[in-house]
């Protein structure tokens, strides 16, 4: 036993000592799956500026990704486009952003090619939330930008990153990590770059998609992310009000900048599950909007709808990209359609 505890100990050492010596240069001949988001010291995490490449969501399967010279996601022939005002600006997460389809497919893109005689700018990113969506477009606004109306896509999730992942000090967004974990996750990271690198592989590929939170399925009742709308274990009031709280800060944001502002919700899989068309979201949303928002694209009727002539397992199939919570192209046209339906210009 004593053997086998130096064999492993000498092991671990040889590893440590080799990966601090050579890690960088092992790093730099590892293939690495392409990043396209960049740290903000204001609003945490953006994309990065005039990106161009072929991301891989679903395994094996890629879509090509464009952003222009303002950082935001794209049409590809429009990389070298760079203006300051715009008719129309969405953001939400990554919904909005439009994560696993062409840009054509998702339901940004093909409002851009419907309403082509606006300006339109995606400012959706992977993981925003109030918190970012407040603290970002204040940014913008603060650098010269202009947009005559405001749509937030407001997510499911956005309750629990507000209050799981960022806090907002000192007008900045914080993770919520004490200064001391993040610290020595710093230096370990710059000692052994092979090891760190190799280990956050190793956790996005096993649980990013399957264990993500309580050890539960992003289809099952009891995942904290999505069952808050239907399941009262999950987010109370004061959990709900911060991100609302956040959300009329934006408001006032607009409203002083003279900036028309609409808000849309859609279901996750779960809420086709458990929910049901007056979820928990659908109301808060609407109450929020009431002399708030020029438009309410609510998208839980049209998905509920369909419950009446076929089962929910099929509507998921249907509209969800496999083994994930975000739309496919057929998904995205919903959405789509909900939009050109209620938006009048």
């Amino acid at each position: 036993m004593k053997k086998t505890f130096s064999v492993i100990g000498i092991s671990l050492i040889s590893i440590l000592l080799i990966d601090l010596l050579f890690g960088s240069y092992l790093l730099k001949l590892t293939p690495k799956k392409v990043d396209h988001t960049i740290n903000h010291n204001i609003y945490d995490h953006d994309l990065k500026r005039k990106f161009k490449e072929n991301l891989e969501w679903s395994p094996g399967e890629t879509y090509l990704f464009c952003t222009n010279k303002n950082s935001f996601r794209t049409f590809c022939d429009k990389m070298d486009f760079e203006s300051k005002e715009f008719d129309i600006a969405f953001i939400g997460d990554s919904f909005t952003e439009g994560v696993g389809v062409d840009y054509e497919d998702t339901f940004v893109g093909r409002i851009e090619n419907k309403f082509d005689d606006l300006m339109i700018a995606n400012l959706g990113v992977v993981s925003y939330s109030p918190s970012i969506y407040f603290t970002k477009l204040r940014h913008l606004l603060d650098s010269g930008y202009k947009f005559k109306r405001v749509i937030i896509y407001f997510d499911i999730s956005d309750i629990y990153d507000d209050n799981r992942k960022y806090k907002l000090i000192d007008n900045k967004i914080s993770r919520k990590k004490s200064k001391i974990l993040s610290n020595i996750q710093r230096t370990l990271k710059s000692a052994f770059p092979f090891l760190a690198y190799s280990l956050k592989t190793v956790k996005n590929d096993v649980f990013k998609k399957t264990l993500t939170v309580n050890e539960c399925t992003y289809l099952d009742y009891c995942h904290e992310k999505s069952s808050w709308t239907f399941n009262n274990k999950f987010f109370g009031d004061k959990e709900i009000n911060k991100s609302l709280d956040y959300m009329e800060m934006t408001y006032e944001l607009l409203q002083k900048n003279n900036i028309k502002m609409s808000i849309g919700i859609y279901p996750w899989p779960a809420q086709i599950l458990y929910d049901n068309s007056q979820s928990k979201i659908v109301k808060l949303m609407e109450n929020f909007c009431f002399n708030k928002c020029e438009f309410f694209f609510n998208n839980f009727t049209d998905f509920f709808n369909e419950i009446t002539f076929t089962d929910k397992e099929k509507i998921i199939s249907k509209y969800y990209i496999e083994g994930d919570v975000h739309f496919n192209s057929l998904g995205n046209e919903k959405i789509f359609q909900n939009f050109v339906r209620t938006f009048k210009n």
